[in-house]
């Protein structure tokens, strides 16, 4: 199975391509790192290889292969505004996004986290989603809270940093608006 084209208004999510890399750099500013635990902001090079690998991923699926990943630009009528995967690991499908500083706060991770779960639900027959937030990352507890997540647990890792589990299922989420 492909990654689909999901489209809610104005906001479209595709497949991303190697010449978003530049983007992909872009929006993942120093907060963004912060909030991934990365020691520092991806730069060109590294986001360029992260989307062959996807690309490549594409391919494969493509050839029958089942699908253990989904990747997508974020995109609206401004251009380029972000990321969205859905990861199958150990045993759960995980979710993990980012919006390009310039678009934040406006809504913009809240759709396409609805959009993709509510593939997720419908497109995968999943019953449930997963995610997981630094506990400081106000503005992404915030969207998680919108779509319906709700908080299953706390873990502290190897750095220290408080992650807190979020489970979306299927059976309760609210419908795209």
């Amino acid at each position: 199975m492909r990654t689909p084209r999901l489209v809610a208004d104005d906001l479209v999510l595709e497949a991303p391509d190697v010449a978003d890399a530049e983007d992909w750099s872009d929006a993942q500013d120093d907060e963004c790192a912060r909030w991934f635990g990365w020691p520092c902001r991806p730069g060109v090079e590294r986001c360029r290889a992260h989307l062959e690998r996807v690309a490549n991923d594409l391919e494969r699926v493509a050839n029958d292969a089942e699908p253990g990943s989904f990747t997508w630009a974020i995109r609206s009528p401004a251009g380029f505004t972000g990321g969205i995967d859905l990861k199958l690991h150990e045993d759960r499908w995980i979710v993990s996004y980012f919006v390009h500083p310039a678009h934040r706060g406006r809504g913009i991770a809240t759709r396409a986290l609805r959009l993709v779960c509510g593939w997720a639900f419908d497109g995968l027959d999943l019953d449930v989603v997963s995610t997981r937030v630094r506990a400081g990352n106000a503005a992404s507890l915030r969207v998680l809270a919108k779509v319906g997540f709700r908080p299953t647990g706390k873990e502290t890792g190897d750095d220290g940093h408080v992650e807190v589990f979020h489970e979306l299922a299927g059976s309760t989420r609210p419908r795209a608006r």
